[in-house]
């Protein structure tokens, strides 16, 4: 009886032990990324002006960001996940970063949570959603991992502020959010060395924008905040 009840033991021990390996080296995603995605897709559009596709994501209700090279021209159609289609009303876009905003014609958007660079790891797992490609890949979700913290890309294209990622990202991508694993945002696809993006893409903090009440007054300006800072 002894003996049954030592190999008891030792086999609890033993899948005990098994089990905290396992969940100390098992990758982020879990049953729950599934239901992660879903609560955030309502957040996320796609943009069609007159030049560009890209995507872009809800910070107020009727506020989207986007990357700055999207935001070209005064037209405007944002089509949210569930097919509804929005007006463009007012767009304006950051001196500094490649970082754009527009704002429609109804108040109905679904604001994301932010998070912060600051708080992430090199290596650690997010995910992208985005119209890679255009409309006909709407709202697809790419998964994969911070590849580096700090990247200046050059102050011409805004991109002298960046991190990088290895997540799926191509032409219609740009604008789209990337995801930590708790749904929040932490940054804005802007582009890649390539027009391809093959696993290197460069991504604006969404840090950046400290402060929405900024944003609204980008809009109450219609104009560069900086750029009438600046010039005071």
């Amino acid at each position: 009886m002894k003996k049954y009840y030592l190999l008891l033991v030792f086999f609890i021990l033993f899948a005990s032990i098994t089990l905290i390996h396992h969940s100390m080296n098992s990758p982020a995603v879990t049953t729950q990324f599934p239901n992660r995605i879903q609560e955030v897709l309502p957040s996320v559009v796609h943009i069609m002006c007159d030049r560009w596709r890209g995507s872009g994501v809800a910070i107020t209700e009727d506020i989207i960001i986007t990357a700055r090279h999207v935001v070209d021209g005064p037209n405007y159609t944002i089509t949210l996940n569930d097919g509804t289609e929005l007006k463009g009303i007012q767009a304006v876009s950051h001196k500094d970063y490649d970082i754009g905003f527009i704002k429609v014609d109804e108040s109905i958007l679904k604001p994301v949570k932010f998070g912060d660079i600051a708080d992430c790891r090199l290596g650690q797992q997010v995910f992208v959603i985005g119209s890679q490609f255009g409309i006909s890949n709407f709202n697809s979700v790419t998964l994969g991992i911070i590849s580096a913290m700090q990247r200046n890309k050059g102050e011409s294209r805004g991109w002298q502020v960046t991190f990088q990622i290895d997540a799926g990202a191509n032409p219609g991508s740009s604008g789209g959010p990337v995801f930590n694993m708790d749904g929040e945002v932490i940054g804005i696809v802007v582009g890649a060395p390539t027009r391809i993006f093959a696993g290197v893409v460069y991504i604006v903090p969404i840090s950046l924008i400290e402060d929405l009440d900024v944003v609204n007054l980008l809009f109450l300006l219609d104009k560069y905040y900086m750029e009438k800072e600046n010039n005071e």
